[in-house]
Parts: structure tokens; sequence; C-alpha cells
């Protein structure tokens, strides 16, 4: 089935979602609850497809949300690269970074 263009007030697209998650490694249940999104609700906008009518708009702000606190960085068009399409990458870390999913007494300093 073709990709559907979904509409202008998500905050990114299908193909972004997936390679975000994949950069993290992140399964969808996982990023669905870090959003605070359903998980069928992510399965229909992965795909490309607009997820229904009674859909909240804020979703795909709060999956963009989720992902940027993680390290995402989206790119525009043509953004800090060789003039390709929209596009992400992952923040610098600084050195002796831990994400918060793995703060333990064991890292304590």
């Amino acid at each position: 089935m073709p990709e559907t263009t979904l509409p202008a007030q998500y905050a990114l697209n299908s193909a972004q979602c997936r390679a975000a998650r994949a950069l993290l490694n992140w399964s969808p249940a996982e990023l669905a609850e870090r959003a605070h999104v359903p998980t069928d609700w992510l399965h229909e906008f992965e795909q490309g497809r607009e997820p229904g009518l009674d859909a909240d708009p804020g979703e795909a702000a709060r999956l963009r949300r989720a992902l940027e606190a993680a390290g995402v960085v989206f790119l525009a068009a043509g953004e800090a690269s060789s003039g390709g399409g929209a596009g992400l990458r992952l923040r610098d870390q600084k050195a002796g970074y831990i994400a918060t999913e793995n703060l333990s007494s064991a890292n304590d300093g």
C-alpha cells in the first residue's frame, strides 16, 4: 500500500519516526509508552496511514518530543546535509553521559 501524505499538524513523518526509533534501538511499544500514545496509533502512523479521524493531533508532537528528549535531532530538507531531504541524527553525547534509563546506584560517582 503506498504511503499517504499525513496532515501538516503532524510534527514528523512516518519514515523519520521509524528511523529515529531504529537509532535509539527502541521497540514500537517502548516509544508508545515514552510518548504516551496508543501502540495501535503508532503502528498506523509508522505505516504512513492517517491514524483515524478521532486521533489527537498532539500525538505526533508527543512522539517527536520523546525522541528529541532521547537525543534525536530532526533536520529540515537540506539542513546540515549534502542537499538531501528531511532527516535526523543523534545529538553528540557528553563524555561520561549516562542515559536516564541506565542510572542506578552502580554508576553513582
